[in-house]
């Protein structure tokens, strides 16, 4: 019942109370068509056919931050024109309220629209229930249909973009696929050759072949990428709630990068936490949506991955020297650690990338990629890509 139902009500009670006192039966007339009109306003809006709904979220797994687009369909079975408009109400815990307001539809109808909801914490983003409030044509009466149930979509940590690369899963998977690259390895040029019948004339050397007066086909072989290995500090003495919440951020913009240029990945964590992603980052940054920050009363040693000793080291840590944990200094002139700090900046390391409280986590990784090659992948005839120091 709406107020101006429960408006109409109250003139009915005390206009049967008067025509029972002083016995006018006018009044109780108007006390009645009061009652009347508030059943029939019940009644229809309890009995009206509700619409149909198809709710489709426009993503699965979306960054942090993001709007998230929700698809709907409604669509007007019943055999008469919804009248008047109908709301969509979005029954969220976190953000519950009209999210759509639907204009009367004609009979067998078909209306397509899109809604957002805000994604400002990583984890699961629930959506719904849904449900579809309708009203009588005098706004007497109210009442609300389930139209969809509860659905849930991923929210990744926000992905810093770093060295150029674009934030982006489906840009890192797309730059892959164009390029040809199997997981884990790469083909690179190795040298030329004489030209021998049945090789691709593509793969001519035409300035080689000018100079030598004789056909010089280029000559590939395939060179295994060295895999990245990605450390996530996650004591809780190492840096605030907030801080932490940059370091993941800082990871996962890590993670689309090695992904994208040594195409496997493997992330660990203090607390236990261990996956290995090939191809794109998705396993990684689906363990970031729900890593959280571990009691330093007995902090769990990360253990190594098999193959360690080949591997490039990409390190996240918090307010906190860069030699530990104790496995970080065995990658020595391969690695790069991302270390925020909050009272005093560390000093300087030339594999640290010190971010203070105010700084851009992406500013400060661009300023140390521009201090010059030793922080950058390099690539020869036996790793191509690595990390110096």
């Amino acid at each position: 019942m709406t107020r101006a139902g429960v408006l109409t009500l109250l003139p009915a009670l005390v206009f049967g109370a008067a025509a029972l006192l002083f016995g006018l039966p006018e009044l109780f007339f108007v006390a009645a068509t009061c009652v009347g009109l508030a059943l029939a306003a019940g009644v229809a809006v309890v009995l009206r056919p509700p619409l149909q709904l198809a709710c489709t979220p426009a993503r699965r797994r979306i960054p942090a931050g993001t709007p998230l687009g929700i698809d709907v369909r409604v669509s007007n079975r019943a055999r008469r024109r919804t009248s008047p408009p109908t709301i969509l109400i979005d029954e969220s815990a976190d953000l519950p309220g009209v999210v759509l307001s639907l204009p009367p539809m004609p009979s067998g109808a078909l209306r397509e629209e899109r809604y957002h909801l805000s994604t400002p914490r990583r984890g699961w983003r629930h959506i719904g229930p849904l449900s579809f409030e309708v009203a009588d044509a005098f706004g007497l009466a109210r009442h609300s249909h389930r139209a969809a149930p509860r659905n849930r979509v991923l929210v990744w940590p926000r992905i810093e973009d770093l060295a150029g690369f674009s934030g982006t899963i489906d840009d890192a998977t797309e730059r892959r696929r164009r390029a040809r690259i199997v997981p884990g390895a790469e083909t690179d040029f190795h040298s030329l050759r004489r030209y021998e019948p049945g090789d691709d004339p593509h793969r001519i050397h035409w300035p080689s072949s000018t100079r030598n007066q004789e056909l010089l086909v280029r000559r590939f072989e395939a060179v295994q990428r060295p895999e990245t290995l990605l450390y996530l500090e996650t004591d809780a003495a190492a840096a605030a709630p907030e801080v932490f919440e940059r370091m993941v951020s800082a990871a996962a913009g890590l993670a689309t990068l090695a992904a994208a240029d040594a195409g496997s990945v493997r992330l660990i964590t203090r607390g236990g936490t261990e996956v290995r992603a090939t191809g794109t980052p998705v396993p990684v940054l689906d363990a970031l949506a729900f890593v959280s920050q571990s009691s330093s009363d007995e902090p769990a040693a990360p253990l190594l991955p098999v193959g360690a000793a080949r591997m490039i080291l990409l390190a996240v840590v918090g307010d906190m020297t860069p030699d530990r944990p104790d496995d970080l200094p065995r990658f020595l002139g391969r690695r790069v650690i991302l270390q925020f700090w909050r009272d005093e900046p560390p000093s300087s390391h030339r594999d640290v990338v010190a971010i203070g409280p105010e700084e851009a986590t992406a500013e400060r990784w661009a300023a140390y990629l521009a201090q010059g090659p030793g922080a950058a992948w390099q690539r020869d005839a036996s790793i191509a890509a690595q990390v110096r120091g």
